[in-house]
């Protein structure tokens, strides 16, 4: 049998056996690539414990782009995307972390409304932080993944500001890559082999990061340390029985997993953060990952943007600092400074009531933040100096007023401020006058805007995106198993010999032994000199 297959003018024959045989290789072609394509494919389990929209907004980019390429994500969150056009990314729902933390009273410690010391604020910030980790943990929908005898993941991305979720680790025997929305606490840095200093490098959650005075180098070493020997051995250790009691009693110490870690995506750009020198496990994603291109805002946030001839001044504490909370007097100093100026507000108010709330200012539960800070009539962001905050206001080329509350924002602030992107003031010294000196100040001078614009450009101005950096790395380390070619060296040294204390010890025995040897040296001569002249 034969196949006549005509083409323009010219005819010709071919067999149909042959017809058949490519059929039969393109299938064989097909099936291959499909082969190749799962097999490039993995299991992936990411966990991101804080509950905070803007710790979980940060990497869900790369949860799409992930599951986009095949892979296939567990995803335990706070926040869960709901997207069912990604049929591989299993979202595991533990919104009800915020009421568990709300219960502990983390609103009242982040505010501070009620003045507390440091000491008291950090037991229940602390206490709120391990409840929720044993309530994310005890859910049913979690215990049946620890439990299943047949799971196995091929990678496993966890958020290391809070220790818990550690134990999905030693449960699954993967790999693991450990994840920030901000910069790596200073632990995690030492664990995969960093460079630490307390005045080079003081840890995110003291205001200062260059140029320290005494007092500063001080405080960071002292206190610094301090507060790394209570996180260690009180928070760690009381930690573990929570993994212990979710995991299995055979789990290893979270201290002893986490110096397992084969890689660290952190949420740093080299133009904000401190320059760092870090090995190649340790990859920065900063400057936007998050970011997308500006929807549509709601009409009734189009309207009053719109309608606003001088322009609008968006003012919002967060995603976890509550404005509801903040002290009345704090409140009335807002409020009338606000009043006093010929710019409409938005402001993001938890509550759909405000006392006294002048007619330029409207207050909004929820405001979509990206798209609204792109508007044109955007004058001035005030903010709690979030870093996510941070960079849509510097994609969005508006400059700020920082007011920080609590953690790394004070830090953020101090950092937006030397980079000439705005103003800081002082919420619990905070005047009218100082208030609305800083707001005018920076949207009148162009300089502000103009310096903004800059920093944004050279942002973009990378051999990679933050998201490109995070897809590739992410498939390397599941390529190689780890990357545990990459693990830097002075990690598995204990810590006489990294730093030399064996060394500088011999060589103290050997000077102490050289100035024995010279002291009894010249008492020798001296004495026969002494004797020859009493003959």
């Amino acid at each position: 049998f034969v196949a006549k297959v005509t083409s323009g003018s010219r005819g010709y024959v071919v067999p149909c056996n042959f017809v058949r045989k490519m059929k039969i290789s393109l299938y064989f072609v097909t099936a291959f690539v499909v082969l190749i394509t799962r097999t490039e494919s993995a299991r992936i389990l990411a966990t991101i414990f804080t509950p905070s929209y803007s710790h979980q907004v940060t990497f869900r980019p790369l949860w799409r782009e992930l599951a986009k390429r095949g892979h296939e994500i567990v995803l335990l969150t706070t926040d869960p995307m709901r997207e069912p056009e990604l049929n591989n990314l299993k979202e595991i729902d533990l919104k009800g972390s915020y009421e568990v933390m709300e219960q502990h009273g983390a609103s009242e410690v982040i505010s501070n409304a009620r003045g507390r010391g440091n000491k008291e604020l950090l037991d229940t910030y602390m206490t709120a932080l391990s409840k929720t980790a044993d309530w994310q943990l005890s859910q049913p929908e979690v215990q049946d993944l620890i439990r299943n005898e047949s799971e196995h993941f091929d990678l496993i991305m966890v958020e290391m500001m809070f220790p818990t979720h550690l134990g999905f680790v030693d449960r699954f025997k993967a790999p693991y890559i450990g994840i920030f929305s901000l910069d790596a606490i200073s632990r995690v840095h030492r664990a995969i082999g960093n460079f630490m200093h307390p005045v080079v490098y003081p840890d995110y959650v003291f205001p200062f990061r260059k140029n320290l005075s005494f007092l500063e180098r001080l405080v960071s070493t002292v206190i610094g340390g301090l507060l790394e020997h209570v996180y260690s051995y009180y928070f760690y250790r009381k930690e573990d029985e929570t993994v212990k009691k979710h995991f299995g009693s055979n789990v290893r110490l979270l201290s002893q997993i986490e110096k397992d870690v084969d890689m660290i995506f952190i949420n740093v750009n080299p133009l904000f953060h401190q320059l760092r020198p870090a090995g190649p496990n340790t990859v920065q994603i900063g400057g936007g990952t998050h970011l997308r291109e500006p929807q549509l805002l709601p009409e009734n946030i189009q309207e009053f943007m719109d309608s606003a001839n001088k322009g609008v001044i968006y003012f919002s504490l967060g995603s976890t600092m509550k404005s509801y909370l903040i002290s009345d007097e704090l409140k009335s100093i807002i409020l009338n400074t606000l009043a006093d100026l010929p710019y409409m507000v938005i402001w993001k108010f938890e509550k759909e009531d405000l006392p006294e709330k002048p007619n330029n200012v409207k207050i909004m539960e929820w405001v979509p933040q990206q798209d609204l800070l792109q508007h044109p009539n955007v004058v001035l962001f005030i903010t709690q100096c979030g870093l996510q905050s941070i960079e849509e206001s510097i994609f969005s080329h508006v400059a700020m007023v920082g007011m920080p509350f609590f953690g790394d924002q004070s830090r953020n602030c101090r950092i937006m401020k030397e980079n000439g992107l705005g103003l800081v003031v002082d919420r619990k010294n905070l005047t009218k006058e100082a208030f609305r000196e800083a707001i005018t100040e920076v949207i009148n001078e162009p300089i502000y805007r103009k310096r903004v614009r800059e920093v944004a450009e050279l942002t973009k101005d990378v051999e990679m995106t933050g998201l490109e950096k995070a897809v590739w790395w992410t498939e390397y380390v599941i390529r190689t198993r780890g990357a545990k070619h990459l693990r830097n060296p002075i990690v598995d040294l204990p810590f006489y010999k990294v730093y030399l204390l064996d060394v500088i010890g011999f060589l103290l025995v050997v000077i102490a032994i050289y100035l024995y040897v010279i002291v009894k040296s010249v008492k020798f001569i001296f004495r026969l000199i002494f004797s020859k002249n009493d003959r």
